[in-house]
């Protein structure tokens, strides 16, 4: 990099950094899957050398146009919950694999499932066995071969014109099944990556443009619900064989180098854009560090520091001083999963207008993701948790990078992390049109936005991982699903608080109808800590630990006709449903549920920004009158005080509470000498530390310095 990197960051000799912590092995190649953008081809040179800047302007639209086509498609053609609210992703290649084009809900995939198309160059094309041909259809989950976790399935087709391969199309998502110990597939409790179900490294499944029948009777018996999985597959070829008719349009009206050299300029834009990003920023190193509480099979803190070094053009992502790969669980993550998730911020925030998401934005950017680490894991863990591991870096990137815009041209981009204290429901059992149904709820994609420094978070924004996905009908989730909605509303007191707060997440209140099986699973974590953490002194959003209610006397009051407030706040704080609350882990394996049970979940709500005392008082006025906040937050947090008979605020009152706070802080404030000399005592509880490592800084047996990650 360069010399601030060199004098502040030192990585350990023993460790890998730069790929994946793995071996290659036959479907895996680490060093695939660490490589960057490939070199330009001739064909693609000769296209760029004749491009005009309209030529290119109107390729872009065009490829754009059809990605996104097909994103609808799949939406539409799809019966699995997760594509219809769109955990999916469509893509137009470069014909060495390179993601130059996607129409997605999830911006993370732009960046995975290229590394199968390379393999298949390098190893499959040339192979007298396999081959490469027109027509030919592959499938791949594997995460260990450059995929997400073993749920998000994808399949691919290259398109040849006159006998030459000139791109790849693919179509993906969140199939929501694999056959796991757990229905559904999310398994909170495996032990290791073959109690999670189907992996396929890549896989030719169909040529001439036809699925083979005895692949597909592999497939769909090796999940619980064939009949979605083949649906969905179908869909996805179906969406394929149109992007590549449309592409083979483009290039018999344009020529092959035309449309190969645009793709390619895509791509040599999108690093070009991103450098002269970086370089309109503050040289310096700018660091967050996130502390795990939940484990799937155990509680205990584990630690994600982030660190980034930004010198001229460039960006350096150091995860280091990672707390060790989980052993009894799913929650690990691989190098090139934790890279892909950088986007969720990067192309959302860091460098949104530089270009339509592509591969060429992440040149720039170099990254070094310590391991064996829960951040970059050895190939038999499980990692179905893989990116709830994924977003510890991501949500720390949201702060370091906040800390690099706010200086700079670029301040409107600055915002607290988005929702991602999960705690998931994964619904199992006959549907109401009789097939089998596994997923989880559209409520996953109506998360609160961060608190800007300008401006509250948006209530109920999106799903964590990309802008352009959408909650749904409750009715048709009803339809589709075997749980059924008696409640979806914004809450009160669930977001983080601030001069700015966050916003608050779409809680949904479910329940079953019938004694069918259904069987419901989660996964979670932030159940003692937050994730959402908020920005210059904002509150962060809070924990979310499972809610359950067994027992209830809900349905009864439903047939009576009562009117019941089924928020969160009000179910705890008041117990207006009769039966018995559960507050546990958010990760749980099946259980079997009743009819009138009440499922409480949300993806938790975003970080505040700035400090609560410069909060207009309006704004908290607003917020009580909108049911976001109760009383005793406006006056006990915001220190707001508002007449309860006129509802109107108390200017003096006001001042003087704040001023009154304001003077106590300083006088329970410390010198940061006596702080640290105090701070530098406390440590957990053994039990507490168990998958920790050593403490404070897991590879490092003894450390006493004021600031972590520091080893020289």
């Amino acid at each position: 990099m360069g010399k601030l990197f060199d004098k502040h960051i030192k990585l350990f000799d023993n460790l890998i950094y730069e790929k994946n912590a793995y071996a290659s092995r036959p479907g895996y190649d680490v060093d695939i899957i660490a490589r960057g953008i490939e070199p330009v081809t001739d064909v693609e040179q000769r296209g760029m050398d004749k491009l005009t800047t309209i030529d290119f302007e109107l390729l872009m639209h065009k490829l754009s146009s059809i990605t996104e086509e097909a994103r609808d498609v799949y939406m539409n053609l799809s019966i699995s919950e997760g594509v219809i609210t769109a955990d999916m992703n469509c893509g137009i290649f470069t014909a060495s694999g390179d993601p130059c084009i996607v129409g997605t809900g999830i911006y993370f995939h732009t960046l995975l499932n290229n590394a199968q198309l390379k393999y298949i160059n390098k190893y499959y094309r040339d192979d007298p066995s396999v081959g490469l041909k027109d027509g030919d259809i592959y499938f791949f989950n594997d995460e260990l071969a450059g995929g997400i976790h073993c749920f998000d399935m994808f399949t691919a087709m290259p398109v040849f014109y006159e006998g030459q391969l000139v791109a790849w199309v693919e179509c993906g998502g969140h199939q929501g099944e694999t056959g796991s110990i757990t229905p559904g597939g999310f398994a909170p409790t495996a032990k290791n990556r073959y109690e999670e179900g189907l992996h396929v490294p890549c896989m030719r499944i169909g040529s001439n443009f036809l699925l083979h029948r005895d692949m597909l009777d592999y497939l769909f018996n090796a999940v619980r619900n064939g009949f979605v999985f083949e649906a969905d597959l179908r869909s996805r070829v179906a969406v394929m064989m149109q992007m590549r008719k449309r592409l083979l349009r483009e290039i018999e009206r344009k020529g092959v180098e035309y449309v190969v050299g645009g793709m390619r300029q895509i791509l040599v834009n999108g690093e070009r854009n991103a450098r002269a990003r970086l370089k309109e920023i503050n040289d310096g190193v700018f660091r967050s560090v996130l502390f795990n509480d939940e484990h799937g099979t155990f509680f205990g803190l584990t630690r994600v520091p982030l660190t980034l070094v930004k010198e001229g053009d460039e960006l350096a992502v150091i995860i280091q001083g990672v707390s060790p790969e989980c052993e009894t669980g799913p929650f690990n993550c691989t190098w090139h999963l934790a890279r892909a998730a950088t986007a969720v911020y990067l192309f959302s925030y860091f460098f949104r207008g530089c270009m339509p998401a592509n591969a060429g934005l992440l040149e720039p950017v170099k990254y070094y993701i310590e391991g064996p680490s829960l951040m970059n894991s050895t190939a038999e863990r499980a990692h179905g948790l893989a990116n709830q591991v994924a977003s510890f870096g991501t949500q720390n990137l949201f702060v370091a990078g906040a800390k690099m815009l706010y200086s700079s041209p670029h301040r409107e981009a600055v915002q607290a992390p988005q929702s991602r204290n999960y705690s998931l429901p994964i619904y199992s059992g006959p549907n109401r049109r009789g097939y089998l149904s596994m997923n989880y709820s559209g409520q996953i994609n109506a998360g609160g936005g961060g608190a800007r420094f300008d401006m509250d978070g948006e209530n109920a924004l999106g799903f964590y991982w990309g802008p352009w996905t959408d909650a749904g009908e409750v009715e048709e989730q009803d339809d589709r699903m075997p749980q059924l909605s008696l409640s979806r509303k914004l809450d009160k007191n669930f977001h983080g608080y601030g001069k700015f707060r966050g916003g608050t997440p779409l809680l949904e209140v479910t329940t079953f109808t019938d004694h069918q099986q259904c069987c419901m699973s989660s996964w979670g974590s932030c159940d003692k800590l937050s994730f959402n953490f908020g920005l210059f002194g904002g509150y962060a959003g809070p924990p979310n630990p499972r809610v359950v209610i067994r027992c209830t006397d809900v349905m009864e009051k439903i047939e009576a006709g009562e009117d019941i407030d089924l928020g969160q706040h009000q179910l705890l704080a008041n117990m207006n449903v009769k039966g018995k609350y559960i507050l546990s882990s958010s990760s749980k394996d099946a259980e079997n549920f009743d009819p009138g049970d009440l499922i409480v979940s949300s993806v938790g709500a975003a970080g505040g920004y700035g400090d609560v005392l410069e909060r207009d008082p309006q704004l908290v006025q607003a917020d009580l009158d909108d049911n976001l906040i109760t009383t005793d937050v406006a006056e006990k947090i915001y220190c707001v005080h508002i007449d309860p008979e006129t509802r109107l605020i108390d200017e003096e009152k006001t001042a003087a509470r704040r001023a009154a706070v304001r003077e106590e802080r300083k006088r329970e404030g410390q010198p940061f000498d006596v702080f640290i000399k105090e701070w530098l005592k406390k440590k957990p509880k053994d039990h507490i530390l168990e998958h920790y490592g050593h403490w404070p800084e897991p590879q490092l047996e003894t450390y006493n310095k004021p600031f972590w990650g520091l080893y020289d």
